[in-house]
């Protein structure tokens, strides 16, 4: 009986153990965000981002949007739109060649559209388990065409970014971008975009998350103001890769 017991533990042992499930090759986050108040003031606010991410052997893809639009006494005070796609070519070493195509819509800044098309290399500056820091820089060819009868603008820039990603804890996130769009043709006309965030995981899907976003345009659009700032909160749903 003993004997017996034995040879079963052993080629219980021995048997082949299933290798743990790989994650899948993609990422899907969508954060939603929505305020409203009624009485002295009636005011409402919504807000919606998504960022995806797919990844081969020596390719990847990543697409973001995001929208903002604000009311107050039935009057709309803010409104912006913007998407990106981004495809990489893997080179080594960390480093990616990509390909970029960007549009945003902005009327309250008295931009109507702009379209933004560029080809960067991204470099790995940091790589740990706790911090991840690259860099992408770049040639940009841009469309700007301005609300009201104002003529269209293009001109050839450039495009330099700063991304970094750190893990505060088991559960929570730090997240900063900083982009620069210099213009090649005239040096004062340039601008600026700044981004922060801190997610903290409530479970496997789900999160919390606070948001600070800058823009700054050194030469806007005549009669409007150079920075916009915005601070959201947003329920936020992972999916694909933990």
């Amino acid at each position: 009986m003993f004997a017996g017991s034995c040879l079963v533990w052993f080629a219980l042992l021995l048997a082949p153990q299933e290798a743990p499930p790989k994650p899948p090759p993609w990422d899907l986050k969508l954060g939603f965000s929505y305020l409203a108040t009624t009485g002295n003031a009636d005011t409402s606010s919504a807000g919606f981002d998504a960022r995806f991410v797919q990844e081969w052997p020596g390719w990847g893809l990543e697409a973001t949007s995001a929208a903002v639009r604000a009311t107050r006494n039935e009057k709309e005070t803010a409104e912006h739109y913007n998407s990106q796609v981004r495809g990489r070519r893997k080179l080594g070493g960390g480093t990616e060649l990509t390909l970029g195509l960007r549009g945003e819509r902005n009327r309250f800044a008295g931009i109507d559209a702009r379209t933004l098309l560029d080809t960067s290399l991204v470099q790995p500056l940091v790589q740990t388990p706790e911090w991840r820091v690259q860099s992408l820089a770049g040639i940009s060819w841009s469309r700007e065409d301005p609300l009201g009868d104002r003529p269209e603008r293009e001109n050839l820039g450039g495009l330099v970014q700063l991304q970094a990603t750190g893990k505060l804890s088991s559960t929570a996130e730090l997240t900063s971008q900083t982009t620069w769009f210099p213009d090649l043709e005239e040096s004062d006309d340039y601008r600026l975009h700044g981004q922060v965030s801190l997610q903290a995981a409530l479970n496997k899907h789900l999160g919390l998350r606070v948001g600070y976003d800058l823009k700054y345009d050194n030469e806007p659009v005549q009669g409007f103001n150079r920075m916009d700032t915005s601070t959201t909160a947003s329920l936020v749903v992972q999916l694909g890769r933990k």
